[in-house]
Formats: structure tokens, C-alpha cells, sequence
């Protein structure tokens, strides 16, 4: 029987051993549901950096270029990390390159996996039947803010592993796995009312994100599950 972990934030990878695993990635607000949205609209690739030398140099060779710190749009960019900014006509049969405080950086962190794809709440059902195809153990790796944990990453890697568990008869690998899912079981019914009191929702508020916000928390209304191919993020279309 197949087991599902979590790591709470990407400061921790080094305790786990994951090649073997297929790796989700979440960054509920905003990276991984805007990366989703723009798959959803059409994108053909998305190109996740690290740093902001490297979006620059993919924007010199002409690539669109969504880039973000701390909520702010760098001024070189196309986008910001606004689901909202990726629209049908701006990313349909388009390849991007994306940089953000937190979500591409753990993806470049935890590359190094058998599967390696893209979670949250709005492909939540997807993910869950693309994961059952893998058949393979999992690790969630909730992005967190600045090395830190946080709520709207681990309640979401609390329902996927809910419904792993429940559905799909994967077994729960550790304390954190088991805190994730009492957490979820907590706040599920009204887990949008519960995660308005998070850090991060207040400061997507305080911004004038509050429909980032709203639109973040919607579940499962894209069927796209990104996956990292290489370098990039792409939708494997399944037989």
C-alpha cells in the first residue's frame, strides 16, 4: 500500500527522501491556482525559475514572463502572479516564464522525483485521479511563505490527502500527514471562511487581491494537471 507524506514547507526537503515519489507541489495563494488557470486558458508551457536573473534572461529571448515578489509585479514582467492576468487571449498556444516568492522556487527544490505536479484547490479532484494513475507514493510539498509554514498550503495538502485516504486507500506516512487531514477536517466545512483568517489572505487583501483570493479558494473547477517535464510544466494528455 501506497503512503502519502507532507512537507510543510520546502525548508524541510532535505529529511525527505522523495525519487522514487510522485511530488505535489502547492502554493494555493497564488502560484500553483494561477499556473492551473493559465494551463486552463490554453498555455502550452510554463517555464517555473528561481531567480529573478534567470526571468530575465528567458524575457530577453522573448518568452512572455510572469514575475512576482512579495505580491508585486517586477516591472520587467508581463504578469504578475494574478490568476486573473492570464486570460485566454493573452496565454492560449503560448509558452511562459514564471517566478514567485515561493511556489517555482520549491518546484526547482523538489525536481528531483519519479512525477513532479501541480496542486490546488482548483484542480483538486483532477489531481486526485492523475495521482491514482501514478500509482506510487506521495509527497506534498507545501511552498509556505519564506521558509515558513502556512495555512492555506497545508490545510489544501490536508484535503488531497483526505481524499487519498479515504478514496484511493493510501496510507498516512507521519504526524505531519495526520495534522494536515485533523486540520482539514476542522475547517472543511466553510474552509474559505477559515482560511480568510490566514497571514497570507489578509496581506492578497490588504493588496487588493481580495478576488485572487476568492477565485483561489474555488475547488476543482479546472480538469489540468500540470506536470514538470524536464524543465518546463506542461498537461500530459492521458489515453
Amino acid at each position: 500500500m501506497h503512503k502519502i507524506e507532507i512537507c510543510l514547507t520546502p525548508a524541510l526537503l532535505s529529511q525527505y527522501e522523495f525519487s522514487d515519489s510522485v511530488v505535489v507541489v502547492t502554493d494555493v495563494f497564488r502560484a500553483t491556482t494561477t499556473m492551473c488557470t493559465a494551463f486552463a486558458n490554453g498555455a502550452e508551457a510554463i517555464i517555473p525559475v528561481a531567480t529573478e536573473a534567470e526571468a530575465i534572461s528567458y524575457k530577453a529571448m522573448g518568452y512572455l514572463t510572469g514575475a512576482e515578489q512579495d505580491t508585486e509585479k517586477y516591472g520587467f514582467a508581463d504578469f504578475g502572479n494574478s490568476p486573473s492576468e492570464y486570460s485566454v487571449k493573452r496565454v492560449n498556444k503560448q509558452s511562459l516564464v514564471m517566478l514567485t516568492s515561493n511556489g517555482t522556487k520549491a518546484i526547482k527544490g523538489a525536481q528531483n522525483c519519479y512525477r513532479l505536479l501541480i496542486g490546488a484547490f482548483v484542480n483538486l479532484q483532477a489531481l486526485a485521479k492523475r495521482i491514482q494513475e501514478l500509482d506510487r507514493d506521495v509527497l506534498v510539498v507545501c511552498s509556505g511563505s519564506n521558509s515558513r509554514i502556512c495555512l492555506e498550503d497545508s490545510l489544501f495538502a490536508g484535503a488531497l490527502a483526505s481524499s487519498l485516504i479515504a478514496e484511493e486507500g493510501l496510507e498516512s506516512a507521519s504526524e505531519a500527514t495526520r495534522i494536515v487531514v485533523a486540520l482539514w477536517h476542522h475547517a472543511n466545512r466553510d474552509f474559505s471562511r477559515f482560511l480568510l483568517q490566514s497571514e497570507h489572505a489578509k496581506r492578497l487583501i490588504d493588496h487588493g487581491f481580495r478576488s485572487d483570493l476568492n477565485f483561489c479558494l474555488r475547488k476543482s473547477i479546472f480538469g489540468v494537471v500540470p506536470e514538470l517535464k524536464v524543465d518546463k510544466l506542461v498537461v500530459v494528455k492521458q489515453d
